[in-house]
């Protein structure tokens, strides 16, 4: 369809002052803003030489050049206009669009949130094109042909997703992504377009987004239960009877300011595990040996375990490392003793899980160390719940579990995803 635009634009003519294109808010709303940089750069190329590109206008409505409209009428320096010919409001809008994409100055991001608005402007008119030429639009002139979602309407989005991607020469995977993100948010579309957030940003924000309400609901739902307690834990010197866990496996916080925390843990975890038992405890390489030092005055070292991630991880700029991994410090109460069931791998592939927590990770990794380590219904305690990886990995494996989570909405998010969970398992 922008091939044949430059068909239906009818010759140029020299705008006088009462022929001035109207400018539809709508319309400009639609378009890419210039940054500073650009726009000081096209002022001062309409100085130095006039305003060289005809703007185009529709009935007399502009829908490209506003930037240079802008200009010209400030600096009063004359311009061309060229009508383009359109059957609908609508297939202005998708002109506007479709000239849009093939801007060199935008990004990629940008490109491909345009390039998914031309997908479904197009879908749109097709629908009503096909309600006009069936007959089937009423005397209100609502279409009566169902725009409801079939299985054959869903197979066909990834194929005229990957044709839109390709004729706009941008990778299906961020129609895709930006498809996503509008069915939550359909004002990240313009967010993208303008410049102002990346697909990347958008996507943390919409998981952020998406826990915020989790937890609201779930505080609603999930005020109790599944062996999560809301508090901080120390809770857990009152509630477990010494020398009864049998497995601590938990992720705190890795901020240097949180050290002293781990000190606190493994005191804990010197009382109530049992002769033998294991804590296995995530940390961050960065503090790793103030955090090793803190536990060591309670419990004994046994190992370092390992997880790497196959996929991007956080950049370590003050040190310029990108790490690809994380440790776990394997601590025991009592020196000698060894895994009950079998052997046990030092080094593991990991996924990340921000779907619950912003540092949540795969309960089937902890599933892993949960079966090496325990046996079926033995307990297994977290003192820093988070999203609820542990508790779902000790439902997945047949486990007890406690533990404590310090803010109260976050809490009842894991409750509600252990529920369900558990409901899930017995229905399979």
């Amino acid at each position: 369809m922008a091939g044949s635009v430059d068909q239906r634009l009818m010759p140029l003519t020299l705008a006088r002052r009462n022929d001035a294109p109207r400018v539809d808010p709508e319309f400009q709303s639609l378009i890419a803003p210039l940054t500073p940089e650009e726009r000081r750069q096209l002022e001062a190329n309409i100085a130095a030489e006039g305003c060289r590109d005809a703007l185009v206008v529709w009935k007399g409505v502009l829908l490209d050049g506003h930037n240079r409209f802008e200009i010209c009428t400030r600096l009063g320096v004359r311009y061309k206009t060229s009508e383009v010919e359109l059957p609908s409001r609508e297939a202005a809008k998708l002109w506007i669009e479709e000239t849009q994409v093939g801007r060199r100055n935008l990004s990629p991001d940008q490109r491909a949130a345009i390039a998914y608005r031309i997908l479904q402007r197009r879908v749109a008119i097709s629908k009503r094109e096909r309600a006009r030429k069936g007959g089937l639009a009423g005397g209100s002139g609502r279409a009566k042909l169902s725009l409801v979602a079939t299985p054959s309407t869903e197979q066909k989005r990834p194929r005229l997703r990957e044709l839109a991607s390709k004729e706009h020469g941008v990778p299906s995977r961020k129609v895709r992504l930006v498809a996503e993100l509008a069915k939550h948010d359909p004002t990240i579309v313009e967010r993208i377009v303008a410049g102002t957030i990346t697909i990347k940003d958008a996507k943390k924000e919409a998981l952020v987004l998406n826990r915020t309400m989790r937890a609201q609901k779930a505080l609603r739902t999930n005020p109790k239960g599944e062996g999560i307690i809301t508090g901080d834990f120390s809770l857990l010197h009152g509630v477990l009877p010494d020398n009864s866990v049998d497995l601590f496996l938990t992720d705190p916080p890795y901020v240097e300011t949180c050290i002293p925390l781990f000190g606190k843990l493994a005191e804990l975890a010197q009382a109530k595990l049992k002769p033998g038992g294991f804590a296995l405890v995530c940390t961050g390489v960065h503090h790793l040996p103030s955090v090793l030092a803190e536990m060591t005055r309670y419990l004994d070292y046994f190992w370092m375990l390992v997880v790497r991630y196959d996929g991007p991880y956080a950049r370590m700029w003050a040190k310029k490392i990108q790490p690809h991994f994380y440790p776990i410090l394997m601590l025991t109460k009592r020196t000698g003793t060894k895994p009950k069931n079998g052997w046990l791998s030092d080094l593991i592939t990991g996924t990340q899980d921000k779907e619950h927590h912003k540092w949540g990770k795969s309960h089937i990794q902890f599933g892993y160390w949960i079966n090496r380590l325990t046996s079926p219904d033995e307990l297994v305690v977290d003192p820093f719940v988070g999203g609820g990886t542990t508790p779902v990995a000790c439902v997945a494996t047949g486990r007890r579990f406690l533990g404590t989570e310090i803010d109260p909405g976050v809490a009842a998010a894991a409750r509600a995803r252990c529920a369900k969970f558990r409901k899930a398992q017995l229905a399979g």
